[in-house]
């Protein structure tokens, strides 16, 4: 469960970072990433992080 919780909180912050870059930048598919990290983050890392940390 910890291997998760850190992983996806990694990949999913990377993934929104990474699409403010693209915004900054004005790049193609800055949405679709922004979306898609804001998205992972709201419905895998904070879920999956509670769990953890409530049975810990």
């Amino acid at each position: 469960m910890k291997r998760i919780v850190f992983t996806s909180g990694a990949l999913f912050s990377s993934l929104t970072l990474l699409s403010g870059l693209f915004k900054i930048l004005h790049l193609q598919g800055a949405t679709f990433l922004l979306t898609a990290g804001l998205m992972g983050l709201a419905l895998v890392f904070i879920p999956a992080f509670a769990i953890y940390k409530y049975h810990q």
